[in-house]
């Protein structure tokens, strides 16, 4: 069960239950149930020292069981320890019970989980306890006993005593007990083979045929796909050493519900070990070398699973299969089967590793390959001095892990088995047999490193840090007011542990998670953190299990140079028992991204951070790679979009998340499902992702030579422009000419961080010439007041500035070098900018301005890669000036998708905007969701819910609808009797809307002399909506720290803009855009004259919560909360019916204070509530300047 998934059952009334992983919202619904009982449930559970919240949170799986109706009808949480019987060790529990019971010899801690708590409404027990138990052994399949202790005090209690039965103790117990050590009580337990038995399975027989085909051909269950050479009935004829067919029957129907066909081929293991990379498997080759059986058996070690089909009633034991298959071909020791690369998670699966194709090859086929040792039972244990040369055998003899990790690895194991092992250090090995085939060396975090990973990791929002503690003091007692007192959490007993060194052999990939969650046990610790930088050599087995931790956006503070992050950049990630039972999803399809732009780059970040999900084929092509993260560029010739943390952004150069290619998409084939790039790269796809940007691109009329860099001119279109840019100033010696210019043409902000770069890089400012175009319509800067201010600066330092002209042609010499380049004034009189006098001498309509320059930097207008556009092409993909998608983002071909500034919505949907005027990281994440659907996940599913099986969307526009209807009503009175009319059963049909973009946009970049500026507005933002708004605007007396904030009618900051010499605290300001402006309360202060400095106004104490990256997450909570109570709901109708009626403009401001006033104490109770328990749950990472109340009795 993933998390959100439901299953359901019936109960002996006939009450669908279903049951849902728990979540600590159901602890008021669990108290109810355990109502005036509780003296009872606390003989039960560990002599009422429990707590239902930790109980839930740090349980391996725990289940709620509810009507349809949503309400609880019981609980049961599992553990992989008898958490609450403190007589039976944790870290030994399965010697404890094989020790002092019988019949315990089949469990171990691979298939044994402990029920630890049990609760349930009387009259629907029994479907409980059936709804659960199925749902456990369906989701945990490998589980195979569930054990329960009732301690003597406690008497027998339905359903426990009725689904499970006593084991008998030995002797030697009643003796520990009589010593006061020993478990005084009932053990019980439970087979999974009572719930869901195992599946018969047998060789297939000829008599079978006449049952299966009909299944086979119903196609559901069908796993392989059954090709033209597929004879069902010769298989089972014609059955040998080579040759086998298994067939599964229900055990107590005898009904035929599952088969497996198998060869065993040299041929078809050559194939495999040629094509596919099989290095860490050793090719194939044998692990435990047999003379007389190689001998015999020649290099052939495998077997192929052919076809496989299953009933999915039955899906969950599609393992019982393996065993029985092995038994066929005992002489092999390997099983491999070939799938799709893009087939959909499937039980039989996950004991199998997938095996990536080698570089350069296309095959259609995926493969997953098996070894027999991995159903063997493992053990793991602390390690001893005798694992090392286990180990040390291990490492050496596998061709993935790098020397230097190896001996650091074996290093590290050997100094935790010394005598006197380092403080906090544990070293666990997986052994199979004799053999160590795992190693995990771990150590103890303390307090403030725990804390530290967690106020910059997004750690909480998947584990409640509380509640996991079952020793943790109420987070909701009163605070005081000591601004140096520690609100960090104190733990009696630390319970993190961080991952130095991880390994496992990639055959026994699939137990890492128990090996992981055997670690938590044997150490009693809670939390698993795995911390990786750039250098770091990754585990990829291991990252694939855990969950990343997102970086956290950390509040600014003036004293500081830039945004805080850390010293050395690194990556978190996490699980906890209860995340290790949440399996997660293999996806294996081949996503090929096009181009490194913002869009790409949001599209691959989302893929990234879905938790329950891991991508192993992500591959990015882009020209230059992964662009460097503005904050470590040399020089910014870009405008930074404070798209990306650093944090963030280096996870796309982390090894193992994604694949980079340099490189440009030059061609590919639509069919075969492959492309092609210029530098012999051939990768092949399942969904190809076009999201490459628009680069600087000098018109043909004006690039009269293809030498373009050598000549002097420089479109600011690759990196490998840039670099011939600053080969060429530093090899130049032509600036020492004073008619020697540097011309710089272009309308945005681009233009001034390459004036800005061209100077850090020595280039004289006076020799700099801004140019620009006469189309710009608007100042880049988006304020007067600001775009007077740089132009002043720009004029101070020397550099020319031409607004408003045309380039009209450029002059070379006899050796082709750039000498000028004429201009001419494209403005009317009204567009002269007063405080300009350099560049507006001679300032007449279509005179021709000659500068003499030697280097022509062009950043004016963009255009597509020339040869992704002659790929696109070539391969019909309808193009319009960019590419035409639809409104799934997908273009003529269903399996490519384009967004971003290269593509265009398709123009039977209407005018639209382009893709630049939205904000880039909100268009990538759209399409992600969009591409997510198509993958079949089901939380993303509704964003194709109107896709046909043509490809083709439909579907009715329901609030168009709404509004021609309602346009209609007006015009009743003008329609003409005698015109036809539509009847009124008709319905609109038109296309599913286009998507919508809300999120704000903004550009910071740095000018020269050290300036910093800052911009970030609404999406709805215009010139308009700022003049019709409140504007309140700010400098010091040297005309520094400007700022400008824009609210508009409604109330809403709808923009912020900054100029300074110092950096200001940015990722604070784009905070506040969006926000009403009475969280700052900052139109009435203004106005009351309370406010002569924004900028100190916005850094004063108070403003933390506001800047806190969880604030707007708990402010859109807040909201939703607000609007579900009921007087909020009676007072939208009230104000509705205005609406309706056509009399909104009715409601004076009178009434409006009156309607703000009109709600219940309830309601502002709710709201006092709310607020004060969300800074009581952040009070760890705010400073202690407010004084919280003790709420532990309203929320507890």
């Amino acid at each position: 069960m993933e998390p959100g998934e439901d299953a359901a059952g019936y109960d002996d009334y006939g009450e669908e239950i279903v049951c849902r992983r728990a979540t600590l919202d159901d602890v008021w619904a669990l108290k109810i149930l355990i109502g005036q009982e509780s003296f009872i449930f606390d003989k039960r559970y560990g002599g009422g020292k429990y707590s239902l919240k930790n109980i839930i949170e740090s349980s391996y799986f725990s289940v709620s069981a509810c009507n349809q109706a949503g309400d609880i009808l019981g609980f049961c949480a599992f553990s992989d320890t008898p958490t609450l019987v403190d007589e039976i060790p944790d870290s030994q529990w399965p010697e404890y019970i094989h020790e002092y019971y019988e019949e315990t010899g089949p469990m171990s801690v691979s298939n044994t989980l402990w029920l630890t708590f049990f609760v349930s409404e009387p009259l629907h027990q029994d479907g409980v306890i059936n709804s659960v138990f199925r749902t456990l052994y369906v989701t945990l399949a490998d589980t195979e006993f569930v054990l329960f202790a009732l301690p003597r005090a406690a008497p027998p209690f339905s359903p426990i005593q009725d689904y499970f039965v006593p084991l008998r103790a030995r002797s030697s117990l009643e003796k520990l007990i009589e010593a006061g050590e020993g478990f005084d009580g009932t053990l019980y337990w439970s087979p999974r083979q009572d719930v869901i038995p195992d599946l018969v399975i047998r060789i297939g027989k000829v008599e079978d045929y006449d049952d299966l085909m009909p299944l086979l051909l119903g196609e559901t269950g069908v796993l392989t796909e059954m090709g033209d050479d597929f004879y069902l009935d010769e298989l089972l004829e014609h059955q040998d050493a080579q040759h086998a067919v298994l067939v599964a029957e229900d055990s107590e129907t005898a009904e035929i519900v599952g088969l497996m066909c198998m060869s065993s081929k040299l041929e078809d293991q050559q194939y495999v070990v040629k094509h596919f990379n099989f290095e860490p498997y050793h090719k194939l080759r044998r692990i435990h070398v047999d003379k007389d059986n190689t001998e015999q058996r020649g290099n052939k070690n495998s077997f192929q699973i052919t076809f496989f089909y299953l009933n999915p009633d039955y899906e969950c034991r599609a393992s019982d299969f393996l065993r029985p298959a092995f038994e066929l071909f005992p002489n092999t020791e390997y099983s491999f089967i070939r799938l799709p690369h893009s087939i959909s998670d499937h039980a039989l699966l996950t004991k199998f590793q997938y095996v990536p194709l080698k570089a350069g090859l296309t095959l259609k086929l995926g493969c997953y390959v098996i070894c027999r040792y991995a159903l063997d039972e493992m053990q793991t244990r602390l390690s001893v001095p005798e694992d090392i040369p286990l180990l040390t055998n291990l490492l050496m003899t596998q061709s993935e892990v790098s020397r230097a990790r190896s001996d650091a690895t074996i290093a590290n194991t050997k100094a935790c088995t010394a005598e006197q092992p380092p403080e906090r250090e544990f070293a666990l090995s997986l052994v199979h047999y004799t053999n160590v085939v795992g190693i995990l060396v771990v150590r103890s975090l303390l307090e403030d490193e725990a804390h530290n990973l967690t106020a910059n990791f997004d750690v909480d929002t998947k584990i409640d840090l509380v509640a996991v503690d079952k020793n943790a003091e109420d987070e909701y007692q009163e605070t005081n007011l000591d601004p140096t007192a520690s609100t960090r959490r104190q733990n009696a007993t630390p319970l993190w542990l961080l991952v130095k060194y991880f390994y496992i052999k990639p055959i026994y990939g699939s137990y890492t998670r128990t090996f992981l969650r055997e670690a938590l046990r044997f150490l009693g610790k809670e939390v698993l953190y795995y911390v990786v930088g750039l250098k770091d050599e990754v585990s990829n087995t291991l990252m694939s299990e855990l969950t990343l931790a997102l970086p956290r956006r950390v509040t600014d503070k003036p004293d500081e140079t830039g945004p805080l992050e850390h010293s050395e950049l690194l990556t978190l990630h996490f699980s906890s028992r209860k995340l290790l039972s949440e399996f997660k999803t293999k996806i294996h399809t081949r996503i090929v991204v096009i181009g490194a732009s913002t869009t790409g780059l949001s599209f691959i970040y989302t893929l990234l951070s879905l938790p329950y999900l891991h991508f192993s084929n992500i591959v990015m092509i882009s020209r230059d790679g992964i662009p460097e993260h503005p904050n470590h560029a040399e020089h910014a010739w870009f405008a930074d979009t404070l798209d990306f943390l650093e944090r963030e952004f280096i996870l796309f150069k982390l090894r193992g998340k994604v694949r980079i290619i340099e490189g440009t998409m030059v061609d590919f084939e639509r069919n075969e499902k492959y492309i092609v790039t210029d530098n012999g790269y051939v990768e092949p796809y399942d969904h190809l992702v076009v999201t490459a940007g628009r680069q600087y691109t000098i018109p043909k009329e004006l690039a009269v030579t293809r030498h373009l860099a050598k000549n002097g001119v420089f479109p600011l279109s690759s990196q490998t422009m840039i670099d011939k840019i600053k080969q060429h100033v530093h090899e130049s010696e032509i600036y020492e000419d004073d008619m020697s210019n540097c011309v710089i043409y272009g309308s945005s902000l681009d233009s001034y961080c390459v004036t800005t770069s061209l100077i850090e890089l020595g280039v004289k400012a006076s020799r700099i010439v801004l140019v620009s175009p006469a189309q710009a319509s608007q100042s880049p800067f988006r304020d007067p007041n600001i775009d007077m201010k740089v132009d002043k600066l720009c004029e101070s330092l020397g550099i020319k500035i031409y607004k408003f002209h045309e380039l009209e042609r450029m002059d070379y010499n006899d050796d082709n070098n750039l000498t000028a380049i004429y201009i001419s004034n494209r403005a009317n009189n009204q567009h002269l900018d007063p405080h300009l006098s350099v560049s507006q001498e001679g300032f007449n309509q279509g005179r021709l301005v000659e500068i003499p320059c030697t280097m022509f930097v062009y950043c004016y207008e963009k255009d597509i890669d020339p040869a992704i556009l002659s790929a696109l092409n070539k391969r019909s993909i309808v193009f319009d000036g960019r590419v035409i998608v639809e409104n799934n983002y997908r273009t003529t071909d269903p399996q490519i998708y384009a967004a971003g500034p290269i593509a265009m919505f398709s123009r039977r949907f209407g005018p639209s905007e382009p893709f630049e005027d939205f904000s880039s990281m909100e268009v990538g994440t759209k399409l992600c969701n969009v591409v997510l659907g198509f993958l079949g996940v089901e939380e993303f599913k509704h964003n194709v819910a109107d896709e046909t099986e043509d490809g083709e969307l439909h579907g009715i526009d329901h609030e168009q609808l709404r509004k021609e209807r309602r346009g209609q009503l007006f015009a009743e009175e003008n329609k003409d009797p005698s015109a036809g009319g539509a009847d009124d059963n008709d319905v609109i049909w038109r296309p599913k809307p286009l998507p919508h973009y809300n999120n704000n946009r903004m550009w910071s970049i740095t000018l020269p002399m050290g300036y910093h500026y800052f911009h970030c507005e609404i999406q709805d933002c215009t010139a308009v909506s700022v003049a019709k708004g409140t504007t309140i605007t700010t400098e010091d007396d040297e005309g520094d720290n400007y700022i400008r904030v824009s609210v508009n009618t409604n109330n809403i900051i709808q923009s912020l803009s900054y100029l300074s010499s110092h950096q200001g605290e940015v990722h604070n300001f784009k905070v506040l855009v969006g926000l009403s402006q009475t969280y700052l309360n900052i139109v009435q202060r203004w106005n009351d004259g309370l406010i002569s400095d924004v900028v100190s106004f916005l850094r004063q104490s108070w403003a933390t919560a506001i800047y806190y990256d969880k604030f707007q997450r708990f402010a859109a909570y807040l909201k939703e909360k607000f609007r579900a109570q009921r007087d909020v709901q009676i007072l939208k109708g009230t104000i509705m019916d205005y609406v309706e009626s056509e009399d909104v403009d009715k409601i004076d401001e009178r009434q409006r204070r009156f309607y703000a006033q009109d709600t219940s104490s309830e309601t502002q109770h709710m709201i006092q509530l709310e607020l004060i328990k969300f800074l009581h749950q952040n009070k760890h990472f705010l400073p202690s300047i407010y004084f919280l109340p003790d709420i532990s009795s309203h929320v507890n």
